[in-house]
């Protein structure tokens, strides 16, 4: 299926966005209403990126289907699913093993158990880090999968 195909499809689901997806007044007092420039991105990527103005940066794993990923970087759509990385390696099964790499500066764990949603501008996308095998892309959706019950 193309893009243009699938934003056809769901374009009004896109349009139906809940509030937390746009800016809110805090971040409006913080940072201003900048129009940031958002890269093209890919499911299995990691970029870091910065919740809060005081908060430190940190990695985080694209995991959202790449046609939403399209409609963040034509400004049709502003979240992203997302799980963040954790240096801190523990002896889980909620979590999926990432050795130090590319642009990766230490050995980590995608922390599969923290799914969420992040606006797209909270992303830094001055550089990727690192992407994904297939098949840790694959482990950590048979681990999301474990955690959701499906």
């Amino acid at each position: 299926m193309t893009y243009n195909k699938w934003y056809e499809l769901n374009k009004d689901g896109l349009k139906c966005n809940p509030k937390s997806q746009k800016f809110s007044f805090g971040d409006f007092i913080e940072n201003g209403f900048e129009n940031k420039l958002v890269k093209s991105f890919k499911r299995g990527e990691v970029y870091f990126g910065k919740i809060h103005k005081k908060s430190k940066k940190r990695p985080f794993l694209i995991y959202q289907n790449n046609f939403l990923n399209e409609a963040c970087f034509r400004g049709e759509y502003n979240s992203v699913l997302v799980l963040p990385l954790s240096g801190n390696i523990v002896q889980t099964d909620l979590r999926v093993f990432i050795p130090k790499r590319d642009k990766l500066t230490k050995d980590s764990q995608i922390v599969c158990n923290a799914l969420g949603v992040i606006g797209v501008e909270k992303l830094i996308f001055d550089e990727k880090i690192t992407t994904l095998t297939p098949q840790e892309l694959k482990e950590v959706s048979k681990k999301i999968k474990n955690i959701l019950n499906v």
